[in-house]
């Protein structure tokens, strides 16, 4: 005869008593205060709740009744069925922890890596202009309040190259709004220029300044259009979100899901892409030169201009100034002239 302390919970009640259950040949039953509460029953009309680690388990009888106890020890040996569960045979083999930490680990790697971005491109050519036009709103206002003041270039620089661009951007992207502005950036990012996610580009006075001709920036635009084209700045957004999204689901901080589409001009104007939207403007630029009859070689030539007026305008080596202007927000500029010139090949 097996005696097992616990607990007794009547049926439709949750009142408890002390009780015993007491087991014999494969059958239990259960005493409070010397008097049978359960009669003896065959252990394979008992439901026995899973063992997790040390914590109580219940024994639910057909008149609804439980028995609760934490000798869990002694319910398995009692009743072996019961003694085989998932979530115990897991938390009691550090391999299958392991296992199972690597596992979490790798689906969200996966889909950190790989889901969102693909996501997050998806909805982006998915969604109307409307939704691009609206955070360019807001993210305009941003940038025009703590980056910009009003262009100093002439007139008539302004128009030449609104004209050239304009026409650059009709033959190679026809369907897609282009807007050319120019601000002067002086005492904030320097020479620079960003696409806007409805096709706003914006050349600082800095940038047309530094440029040795027309062709170079024709490179820097054809470039800022790839952006445009491939819906950086809304992906970009997006995939932030969507880690906002993903961490909410994990953490349950539900009252963090109204603000991500007000955010989303915030973090579109922290002036930067990664290396793979960068890698594949890049791309686009090199096709784009090639229609349009410039050599790639313009190109290179003002991101090595953009390098040596940084390193010259901070007095510092090339490497620490880097994080300067237009080179803070784009890939080192030798890997970027090394990638273009097998590209091209």
């Amino acid at each position: 005869m097996t005696v097992v302390s616990g607990w007794y919970y009547p049926a439709g009640s949750s009142r408890r008593e002390p009780a015993e259950l007491h087991g014999a040949g494969g059958a239990v039953s259960v005493r409070t205060s010397g008097e049978q509460r359960e009669p003896l029953l065959p252990a394979a009309r008992v439901q026995v709740s899973d063992r997790l680690g040390n914590t109580p388990r219940f024994l639910t009888f057909p008149s609804g009744a439980k028995f609760e106890t934490d000798e869990n020890a002694a319910i398995d040996a009692l009743l072996p069925n019961a003694a085989v569960a998932l979530l115990h045979g897991l938390e009691s083999h550090w391999r299958a922890i392991a296992l199972s930490l690597v596992m979490v680990v790798t689906m969200v790697f996966g889909v950190v890596r790989y889901g969102i971005p693909a996501l997050a491109e998806e909805v982006a050519f998915a969604l109307p202009s409307s939704v691009s036009r609206e955070i360019d709103r807001g993210v305009w206002t941003v940038l025009d309040e703590q980056f910009f003041h009003p262009s100093r270039l002439g007139a008539e620089v302004r128009e030449r190259l609104k004209v050239r661009f304009q026409l650059s951007a009709t033959r190679l992207a026809p369907e897609t709004p282009v807007r050319i502005v120019f601000r002067d950036a002086e005492h904030s990012i320097g020479p620079n220029a960003l696409a806007l996610p409805s096709g706003t580009i914006i050349f600082t006075d800095q940038l047309v300044e530094l440029a040795d001709n027309d062709e170079q920036l024709i490179g820097i635009f054809v470039h800022e259009l790839g952006h445009v084209v491939r819906r950086h700045g809304l992906r970009r957004g997006l995939q932030v979100s969507g880690l906002t999204l993903m961490a909410v689901s994990i953490l349950g901080d539900i009252s963090a899901v109204s603000s991500l589409v007000g955010s989303l001009p915030l973090v579109l104007t922290e002036l930067g892409y990664s290396r793979s939207f960068e890698r594949e403007a890049d791309a686009y630029a090199i096709r784009s030169l090639e229609r349009e009859g410039v050599s790639h070689e313009y190109f290179v030539a003002i991101l090595n201009r953009l390098e040596q007026g940084a390193c010259r305008e901070t007095g510092s080596t090339c490497e620490a100034a880097e994080w300067q202007g237009y080179l803070s927000t784009h890939p080192l500029t030798d890997q970027r002239v090394a990638w273009i010139r097998r590209a091209v090949k």
